[in-house]
């Protein structure tokens, strides 16, 4: 339940990570949201004007997809 006592929408968030080992070094990558859901998608994440906004409660992630990965070195 919301501050103004509404119920957000119904989301699925799910995400991969893998990783490859070897003696010295690893790989691994990692994708998060992989379905892109993304509050803005559901609805305007605030009313009002652009000069004078009034921001809605966040209940649901706002950045979408996302990936990264690296090296992880062992000395």
């Amino acid at each position: 339940m919301l501050s103004d006592v509404s119920e957000g929408s119904e989301y699925w968030l799910y995400g991969l990570v893998a990783e490859k080992e070897w003696k010295h070094i690893s790989l691994y990558i990692n994708f998060e949201n992989i379905g892109n859901v993304r509050q803005t998608k559901f609805e305007s994440i605030y009313t009002g004007s652009v000069i004078d906004p009034v921001f809605k409660d966040i209940y649901a992630p706002l950045d979408g997809f996302v990936t990264n990965g690296g090296i992880i070195l062992k000395l």
